[in-house]
Formats: structure tokens, C-alpha cells, sequence
């Protein structure tokens, strides 16, 4: 009887402790979980990517070339025009000759149906013209002044674009997307004589995932992108609709072409990069 009561004894002993290994949890998994949750309690907040792909930085000389021809009317109306009159001329041949069918309308049908579908489609994709304002002054100036690179610029925005966005791959190789995110819209342009006699071309954003800060960095850039021989003009117009006005102002040969900003009371000041103004704020202090 003691040997089946030490039996019975050890045999309860080693229940427990099989029983309180099994529902504690391993040190290494506790250490894991108290790891991932010191991570997550430390993860920084989500910052906007503006690296972008490796676009080229500055305009070549030469690299924007005239076109000698350029659609100044919307190919998505003419093609869904011609489709959609084409289609109703085959239909009612069809219906006036009681479902007698010739080689014309036949044909006529086999153009009809995919010009139209493919007419809606450009359609679909179709950006208008961007409004330019302007006057005779400012078209004397662009005639006489322009450089190829604004008369280029004016010209691609004032016309029907399809696909891209008007704009779209500068201000992406300024990096002035986001990663994953939209460039700024170009919403309309100005044309106009400059105080000093020169012409400007002005042209107006919305940026709403840009902010006024990066515009700033990104204006040492501006003058050598779109140059030579122009000076940048920087400007935030409103910060509850985002938008913002970058001005391209000819200047002549050898002449400072510093980025300058417009300030709330219509003076020009260096505009100043995050760096800058950072280093600027302790010697004010």
C-alpha cells in the first residue's frame, strides 16, 4: 500500500507540472509579442513621398522642337460624329428599303459601330483646352520675347490633350507628386508684359496633395528646367482652395534669374527653401 500511495503521489506530481508548462506561455513568445507591440507603439506617422522616378533634372538645349502641324480641334468629336451620322444614314437605308441591305451600308455599318464606341472612348479620355487670358500686348511680347520653351508650354496647354494631364511629366520630373498620388492641375494660364517690359507667362495650380513648402524647395530648379533665359516667380494664391501661380518672366542674357516669391502685399523677396528658413530662424531668435 505505500508503494501505491508513492506511485499515486508522483503520478499526481508530474500531472501538475505537465499541466502549469502546457498554459504558461514561452519566454520567447512573450518577448516577441512585447517586442511587435514597442514597434507598433513606436511606428512613425505616414510622410509623403516626393522622390517620384528618376526623371532628368534640367532642359537640354534644342530639346523642345516646333511641331509643324497641330490638332487644334477635339478628335473625339469628329470621330464620334462621323460615326454616330454614319450609323444613322446605314440604319434608316436599312429601314426605307424594307430590311434590303447594299455594299454601302454594309460597310457603312462595319465603320460605323467601332468609330463611334471608339469616339466615346476618346471622349472619355479627353482634357479641353486650359482658359488663357491674354491680350494684344501680351501677344506682341510672346511674339518678340518668348523663349521656345514658354511658346512650347502655352502651346501644348491650349490644345486637347488625351490621356495625360496637361503638364504632367514636368511637374512630375520636379517632383512635385506625391508617390502614388496625382500631380497638381493646371487650371488656367496668363499671359501678360512683366513691370520691367518683359513677358510672363503665369500659370495657376491645384495642389492639393503639394505643399506650399515643396513648391518652395523644388524653385532653384524651376529657372534651369524651363530656361534658359527665364526667371521663376513663385506665389501661394489661396490656402483654403490650394492653389498656387508659377510665373515664367524672360530675362536677358547674363541676368539674375533667382527665384523670387510674391508676397500677400505684392513685393518679391529670394524665396527661401525649408532648409533656409530653418537656418534663418535661430540667428533671428
Amino acid at each position: 500500500s505505500c508503494c501505491e500511495m508513492l506511485s499515486s503521489t508522483i503520478l499526481a506530481c508530474y500531472l501538475a507540472s505537465a499541466s502549469a508548462w502546457q498554459a504558461a506561455t514561452p519566454l520567447p513568445a512573450r518577448a516577441a509579442v512585447a517586442s511587435q507591440s514597442r514597434l507598433v507603439r513606436s511606428a512613425a506617422q505616414p510622410v509623403m513621398d516626393f522622390t517620384g522616378p528618376k526623371y532628368k533634372m534640367d532642359a537640354e538645349a534644342g530639346e523642345v522642337a516646333d511641331v509643324p502641324f497641330e490638332v487644334r480641334f477635339s478628335i473625339g468629336n469628329l470621330v464620334t460624329g462621323s460615326g454616330g451620322l454614319l450609323f444613322v444614314y446605314c440604319l434608316g437605308s436599312y429601314l426605307l428599303n424594307n430590311g434590303a441591305v447594299d455594299v454601302v451600308s454594309t460597310f457603312g455599318f462595319v465603320y460605323a459601330i467601332p468609330a463611334l464606341v471608339g469616339g466615346l472612348a476618346l471622349k472619355y479620355a479627353e482634357l479641353p483646352p486650359v482658359p488663357l487670358a491674354s491680350s494684344p500686348a501680351a501677344e506682341a511680347a510672346r511674339e518678340s520675347k518668348a523663349t521656345t520653351i514658354q511658346a512650347k508650354i502655352l502651346s501644348d496647354a491650349t490644345r486637347f490633350t488625351y490621356g495625360d494631364a496637361h503638364m504632367e511629366d514636368p511637374l512630375k520630373a520636379l517632383k512635385l507628386a506625391p508617390r502614388g498620388m496625382g500631380p497638381p492641375t493646371l487650371l488656367s494660364m496668363a499671359e501678360e508684359v512683366s513691370p520691367t517690359g518683359d513677358y510672363s507667362l503665369k500659370m495657376t495650380f491645384f495642389a492639393p496633395n503639394t505643399p506650399y513648402r515643396v513648391w518652395k524647395d523644388r524653385a532653384p530648379r524651376y529657372s534651369r528646367f524651363f530656361g534658359p533665359g527665364v526667371r521663376a516667380e513663385l506665389q501661394l494664391k489661396s490656402v483654403e482652395k490650394k492653389t498656387v501661380e508659377l510665373s515664367l518672366i524672360t530675362i536677358a542674357e547674363g541676368e539674375d534669374d533667382t527665384p523670387l516669391e510674391v508676397m500677400p502685399d505684392g513685393k518679391r523677396r529670394p524665396v527661401q527653401t525649408a532648409a533656409q528658413e530653418e537656418g534663418a530662424a535661430p540667428t533671428a531668435a
